[in-house]
């Protein structure tokens, strides 16, 4: 494993694990494909932080999402819509066990015989998550419900003309508040 200070969150990457270091400072442990990389940040640092470079923020991907599934706690993000990265929750982001998964590595889930939930991802690899099987459920089906919404008011933008039949000049009027149509 090796550490770095900050982290892009890529097509590869699909779980970021809290992680705590000899010193007991949170940071995390990252499965991106077939490596583990640990970074000097929190979690949610991370998210925030990726979310951030996109021109957003936590705050506002929460509210995005809100706004599209109804007001809830536990919301969803789109990382990357361009890049179909939509990642979850495990419990409250604020909440130093919260753990980041990224749906689109989910190949199937299961409870198991600790009655919490075990996710087997597209690379193999098994994710025991200290959540009940059905918590797990309502997170990943809201996130894929945001994944459908926002591709469906995506669609709803793109209109495209190959003529146009009609053409405008525009002006203030007279009084100076309005634009008008000459």
């Amino acid at each position: 494993m090796h550490t770095k200070e900050t982290y892009i969150i890529t097509t590869e990457t699909s779980v970021i694990f809290p992680y705590f270091n000899e010193c007991g400072r949170l940071l995390s442990m990252i499965l991106e494909g077939d490596q583990i990389v640990i970074v000097r940040c929190s979690p949610t640092e991370i998210i925030d932080f990726n979310l951030r470079r996109g021109g957003s923020s936590l705050k506002g991907a929460v509210e995005g999402a809100n706004e599209i599934l109804g007001s809830s706690s536990l919301s969803p993000v789109a990382i990357s819509k361009k890049h179909g990265i939509y990642m979850t929750p495990t419990c409250s982001s604020r909440l130093p066990e919260c753990i980041w998964m990224a749906i689109g590595h989910v190949k199937q889930y299961v409870e198991n015989e600790e009655k919490q939930v075990s996710v087997i991802l597209n690379n193999g690899s098994r994710v025991d998550l200290p959540i009940s099987f059905y918590k797990f459920d309502t997170r990943y089906l809201r996130a894929c419900k945001l994944q459908y919404g926002i591709e469906t008011n995506t669609d709803q933008v793109m209109k495209v003309r190959e003529k146009y039949t009609q053409s405008y000049i525009l002006k203030k009027n007279v009084k100076g508040l309005n634009y008008t149509e000459e």
